[in-house]
């Protein structure tokens, strides 16, 4: 055990400037001397050297204070040393030696220097390495002068924060704290994280709203190239439709002008017949007849011309203002068209690079492919023509083949069924088999299972019988306690009052004990009673009565004096301490004159009371004592020769002498108390039995618990059995039914199969003899037939096949790489095309209209120039016409019919020619019409293809549809391009920023339960070592004082902010706190607290500097057998000037001043040192 060797002191202090060596040894060592010797001194040395840096624990201002100051003549150096020997041979102490001294040496300057076994160190290494050993001093092993008086006022928070010091309870607050930093970087990066997060969340909501506002741009792109498609199938079937129309009424106009013209050259014909008559006619005057003729023919030439150029002026003003309202139209869309994009020449650019390499790998791929279908073609041609010599016989083999498959499909079906029924039967029976055993098992299961319920039933109404016993019988036994504990705690509690009490008497020994024993036989000895119990008096008096018969108000009263000596000895038998005895025949009578003086009441016997028998005991007491109203009145009665008394109990000898002054004395009836002795022994007695009964019954009570804990457990592993066994009976019961509608469903499923097998048997020979039959067949054609060229083509065929194969695929992923380059070109040249074909026809149209306009103006001006001239020719040629006939000389009547025929041929020619001419524009209205309409439909066509539909898709009314979409297209001009792959990027970001947040919160719910841990283990620790100390209070101080100390906490839910109780209660006397108390009191109470909290951490050694200065005797001597107690685990330096701790030393150390320097002496306990070296001998 690690403890004080020795202590070298050299100028610390009061010991001089010369080396003085104090010698210790394990146990309690004493060091005494008269104050202001330097006895406390040693111990100041002792932690001076373990490294004490504050000046007021050794009781100075300043360190350098501690160098000695007396000697202030001497020469050298002034310094203090003190050097330190421990005994480490086991090695508590972490250094490889069986001593170690530790040196501490303090300089003028103020400087410190360590020594370690003869080296220097530091004072952090020598307190670590103390530390290891707990005996260190932060382990309360040293209380100085006050300590006591300090710890005796601490506050409730002072106590548990001086277990909590003692423990080290701070290092769980440094681990929280620095827990707690890490939680705040933790919500600090958690924070972070969440912000991060919450920021890429809205930039995920901006890029998820830019990509779908992305993708509707393109899915409305889309949706217009269709509906736009839709709407030119839709114009093109308008277009189509009248384009047929026209064509059909072209026709018609067509084959009606043909028809007319046919007609108009038979009336010319007849025209000319009837000119070539009139002209016969007219031969005789062929001067008229061949000028009329001639003007005739000019005249139906020029009407026929007249008309037509009227008719066409007509036409070509209509067509040049429908024209002319068309021309701005077009030219509006124009410059609305014109407006459109112009930056697609580069997509579409980029795009025909891409799908020209493509295209060319494509074409390489179609070379291969031309040349493997040239080949494949070779080899089908080569195939087809022995197919042709093959395909009469491969006609009636494959009839006779689908007939013989047919055959043995019909044999493979009713042999696949003929086996699965056999397999059927065969399962199903040993299915049948295993449900009728399963069957039998479950009834015999079911039958185990009711018989284990009643079982079951039987034990639990058993079980339960005993149970409710037991119960009524532990009720019993518990009120039976009840009773027995309630009877113990009040007998308990009143002998424990009188005990007390009467220890505290028997401890004096005083007259009242030999009154009591006395007492006990007061019949036998002859005692009459106490003088007390004999004499009464007036409350007024009572002071004066006692003052005067203070000596013998307890003394005993017997007859005569016969009766005193026996009782004399049997007090001597009993070696009773002391007593007083008046007999009364011995009592001489007084009488005496009341002296005539002022304040003089009278004679105090006069106002005392007893019976008549008692008269001479009082006259005995008070027969000779003057009752006065005052002091001054009492002294004049006192000085006059007479003992007197005042009211206020101030009793005068006679002649002055002595005074005896009764301020509050009381009788002291300890006589009856003690006498009680006896029967409080007997009632302990009662008190033991009673306990050991109630042990008895408690054992008994607790085998009684154990056995109904047993039969419960008993009762629900019978309770759970059966409701298992019930819950089991009741699944096999369903079992059962189960059971039976398998079998019977396997039975009749099994005479099924076995007749459908009898069919499929007789059906196996029929499709087997139709096999053999076809097959024979077969074998006479195949072998008119070689086939070997056939072979060798489909050899051929099949190495083309997959070279074919090879290079489809090969053209399919070009061709897919294509169509896909192909239609993201046709995406954007269709966006072009459209702008580009509408904006040429437009322009088309308008350059068609403006041309048409301009040679309509052109045609209308030549035929308005060409119609005057015409006109006026007409009308000369009619006068000239009118002449003739006035001037003609044939008859009239054929002339006239003649001309009547003539004018209606040339009427009906005129009709003609003019439907003619009617027809005519209207063919040349419909063929420009029909030109315009081919155009359009080849615009549509080419925008139809542009966009990759086909004519004949469905068409309805979309214009609204695409004047909308068209709308919504233009709002979302403005896009991010980037936004999905912009999207997707930051979404995977977000996922990964997710897992981080996860991996954060992690981080910080296991700080948070590192710190819960960490409180939770703070907690308990201190619950521990508050255990340990409300134990050692408990105990020591009931070895003190026999009384009662305990340690509550104030908050039990928030330890760590509320104090701690140190509750007391002395025999006799209420609990109260400890700061509540007597200084006396609360010093032994700060020392028990002391001694407790040393067994927290016991260190191998204590120093005790006059703890015990405010104690009295017994209970210094209670603590001094405590401390030689424990100083058989622990080394104790003691500074007292107590004689208990004295004699309790196995080293006593005296220490005196001399020249101004502590001096120190040896005493060593002979005794001691024999017991120490018998101790020895019995070991060796």
């Amino acid at each position: 055990m690690v403890h004080v060797k020795k202590v070298e002191i050299f100028g610390f202090k009061s010991f001089g400037f010369r080396n003085t060596t104090v010698h210790f040894e394990p146990g309690l060592v004493s060091i005494s001397g008269p104050n202001g010797s330097g006895k406390s001194n040693i111990l100041d040395a002792i932690i001076f050297a373990m490294g004490e840096n504050k000046p007021k624990v050794m009781r100075v201002d300043k360190l350098r204070s501690l160098i000695h100051d007396i000697d202030g003549g001497r020469r050298g150096p002034k310094m203090a040393r003190s050097s330190v020997h421990f005994d480490n041979t086991d090695r508590k102490i972490p250094v490889d030696s069986d001593i170690v001294e530790i040196t501490r040496e303090l300089t003028g300057d103020g400087d410190n220097i360590y020594y370690l076994n003869k080296k220097k160190t530091n004072r952090t290494h020598i307190m670590d390495l103390l530390d290891v050993a707990n005996a260190g001093l932060g382990q309360l092993n040293a209380v100085q002068q006050g300590t006591v008086t300090r710890i005796s006022e601490f506050t409730s928070e002072e106590k548990r924060k001086t277990i909590e010091d003692l423990i080290g309870l701070t290092s769980f607050d440094e681990k929280k704290s620095e827990a707690e930093k890490q939680l705040d970087q933790a919500d600090r990066r958690l924070e972070i994280a969440l912000a991060t997060m919450g920021e890429t969340k809205k930039r995920i909501d901006e890029l998820e709203a830019e990509r779908n506002e992305k993708m509707r741009h393109e899915l409305l792109g889309r949706e217009l190239d269709r509906y736009r498609a839709m709407d030119a199938a839709g114009k093109l079937r308008t277009v189509s439709a009248t384009k047929e129309s026209k064509e059909s009424e072209l026709r018609g106009i067509t084959a009606g002008s043909a028809t007319m013209n046919t007609e108009l050259e038979g009336l010319r014909t007849e025209i000319e017949k009837l000119d070539a008559e009139k002209s016969a006619m007219m031969r005789d005057a062929e001067l008229h007849a061949n000028e009329e003729a001639e003007i005739k023919r000019e005249l139906s030439s020029l009407l026929q011309e007249y008309e037509t150029d009227s008719s066409d002026i007509a036409v070509s003003k209509k067509r040049t203002e429908a024209l002319g309202s068309r021309i701005p139209d077009i030219r509006g869309d124009i410059e609305e068209l014109t407006a459109g994009g112009q930056d697609m020449e580069s997509r579409i650019k980029t795009a025909k690079e891409s799908m020209a390499e493509t295209a060319r790998k494509r074409d390489g791929l179609s070379e291969d492919a031309q040349q493997i279908n040239s080949r494949q073609q070779d080899i089908l041609d080569a195939q087809t023509e022995s197919a042709k010599r093959k395909s009469e016989i491969d006609s009636k083999i494959k009839s006779l083949d689908s007939q013989l498959n047919g055959a043995k499909l019909e044999l493979s079906k009713a042999q696949n069924k003929q086996a699965n029924s056999e397999k059927l039967i065969q399962t199903n029976s040993a299915k049948l088999s295993e449900t009728e055993n399963g069957i039998a098992e479950l009834a015999k299961l079911k039958t185990r299972l009711e018989s284990m319920m009643q079982n079951n039933k039987a034990a639990i109404s058993e079980i339960t019988s005993r149970i409710k016993k037991l119960q009524a019988k532990k009720a019993k036994f518990e009120n039976d306690l009840e009773e027995l504990d309630l009877i113990r705690d009040k007998s308990s509690r009143a002998a424990n009052q009188y005990e007390s009490k009467i220890k505290t008497v028997k401890g004096f020994m005083h007259e009242d004990y030999t009154v009591a024993k006395l007492m006990e036989d007061a019949d036998k000895l002859g005692i009459k009673g106490l003088v007390y119990q004999m004499l009464s008096w007036d409350a007024k008096y009572e002071r004066a009565v006692l003052a005067v018969s203070s000596d013998w108000i307890k003394a005993l009263v017997v007859q005569d004096f016969a009766t005193l000596v026996s009782i004399a000895e049997a007090a001597r038998e009993k070696r009773l301490p002391k007593l007083k005895i008046i007999p009364l025949d011995a009592i001489p009578n007084l009488k005496l004159k009341t002296p005539k003086m002022a304040g003089v009441l009278g004679v105090l016997a006069g106002h005392v009371g007893c019976d008549s028998e008692y008269s001479a005991l009082r006259t005995f007491l008070f027969g000779n004592i003057i009752l006065a109203e005052d002091r001054k009145s009492a002294h004049a009665v006192s000085r006059a020769g007479y003992k007197a008394v005042t009211l206020d109990g101030e009793y005068f000898e006679a002649d002055g002498g002595t005074v005896v002054i009764d301020i509050n004395s009381k009788i002291s009836k300890l006589t009856k108390l003690i006498s009680m002795s006896n029967d409080i022994d007997g009632l302990f007695q009662s008190i033991s039995i009673i306990k050991k009964y109630m042990t008895k019954k408690k054992n008994s009570l607790k085998k009684l618990d154990s056995t109904i804990e047993s039969y419960s457990q008993r009762l629900t592993v019978s309770e759970k059995s059966l409701t298992s066994t019930g819950e089991n009976c009741e699944h096999i019961a369903k079992k059962l039914d189960s059971a039976a509608s398998i079998r019977n469903m396997l039975s009749g499923r099994i005479d099924a199969l076995r007749a459908d097998g009898e069919a499929a048997k007789s059906a196996i020979l029929t499709s087997k003899s139709h096999i053999d039959s076809l097959s024979e067949r077969i074998g006479i054609m195949e072998r008119n037939y070689a086939s070997g060229e056939q072979d060798r083509i489909a050899a051929e065929l099949a190495e083309i096949n997959r070279k074919k194969t090879n290079a489809d695929s090969l053209h399919t992923e070009i061709s897919n790489e294509y169509r896909a380059k192909s239609a993201h070109l046709g995406d954007v040249e269709a966006e072009k095309s459209r702008h580009d074909s509408r904006l040429q026809s437009l322009r088309s149209e308008e350059e068609s209209a403006s041309l048409e306009i301009k040679e309509l103006q052109e045609k209308i001006t030549a035929l308005e120039a060409q119609i005057e001239p015409k006109k006026s020719k007409l009308s000369q040629l009619r006068e000239q016409e009118q002449k003739l006939f006035s001037n003609s000389g044939y008859s009239v009547g054929n002339l006239k019919e003649v001309d009547d025929r003539l004018s209606e041929l040339n009427r009906k020619e005129r009709d003609l020619t003019r439907q003619t001419s009617g027809m005519d524009r209207q063919s040349d209205s419909l063929e420009r019409d029909l030109e315009g309409l081919r155009e359009s439909e080849t615009g549509l066509k080419k925008i139809l293809g542009a966009f990759g539909f086909a004519k004949d898709m469905p068409a309805y009314d979309v214009t609204g549809l695409i004047a909308g979409l068209g709308a919504e297209q233009e709002s979302l001009s403005s896009l991010n391009a980037n936004a999905p792959d912009k999207y997707a990027e930051v979404s995977y970001g977000y996922r990964s920023m997710s897992d981080r947040k996860n991996t954060l919160e992690g981080e910080r719910n296991k700080i948070v339960r590192f710190i819960e841990g960490v409180e939770k283990d703070k907690r308990q620790h201190f619950l521990d070592a508050f255990d340990v100390v409300d134990k050692e209070v408990r105990l020591i101080f009931s070895k003190m004082t026999g009384g009662n100390a305990w340690m509550e906490i104030q908050d039990e839910d928030d330890i760590f902010n509320s104090g701690l109780s140190y509750l007391i209660q002395f025999p006799d006397k209420p609990k109260r706190e400890s700061t509540s108390i007597s200084g006396g009191e609360k010093t032994l109470a700060a020392i028990v607290f002391v001694l407790a909290l040393q067994r927290l951490k016991p260190s191998p050694f204590y120093l005790f500097d006059e703890v015990d200065a405010h104690l009295d005797a017994p209970n210094s001597k209670k603590l001094a057998n405590i401390l030689e107690e424990r100083s058989k685990e622990s080394q104790f330096l003691m500074v007292s000037l107590k004689e208990s701790v004295i004699q309790k030393a196995r080293l006593i150390y005296g220490v005196f001043s001399k020249h101004g320097s502590s001096n120190v002496v040896t005493y060593k306990d002979k005794r001691m040192a024999l017991q120490a070296a018998q101790g020895q001998a019995s070991k060796s």
